[in-house]
């Protein structure tokens, strides 16, 4: 998913689906785009989904609040799905590459 689309197209996806999928049955989110993540306990979250295996570095989490500045729930969720699929492809590429060195 990351990567394939651009930020504006997953905006217009979550305020109204059927905007850029005619057929689609997701419910729009157009509070998103209104909700500040300003003050939201990121580090708390980011620590329990690490201790599930998410790889958080320590500078990650630290670096957290201030990322967060002035970013909305929609800002939150367009970044996530950027990055879907995104550490995958690139180690992948990067298996390739060496490969082909070898």
């Amino acid at each position: 998913m990351g990567q394939r689309y651009s930020d504006e197209w997953h905006r217009i996806h979550l305020r109204n689906p059927r905007d850029v999928v005619k057929e689609s049955n997701m419910p729009a989110y157009p509070w998103l785009q209104r909700n500040s993540m300003e003050g939201a306990n990121v580090q708390d979250r980011m620590r329990a989904l690490r201790r599930l295996g998410v790889p958080y570095t320590d500078e990650q989490i630290e670096k957290a609040p201030e990322q967060l500045k002035g970013k909305t729930e929609e800002d939150a969720i367009v970044a996530y799905l950027q990055g879907l699929g995104v550490a995958g492809r690139e180690a992948a590429a990067k298996s390739v590459s060496e490969g082909a060195l070898q």
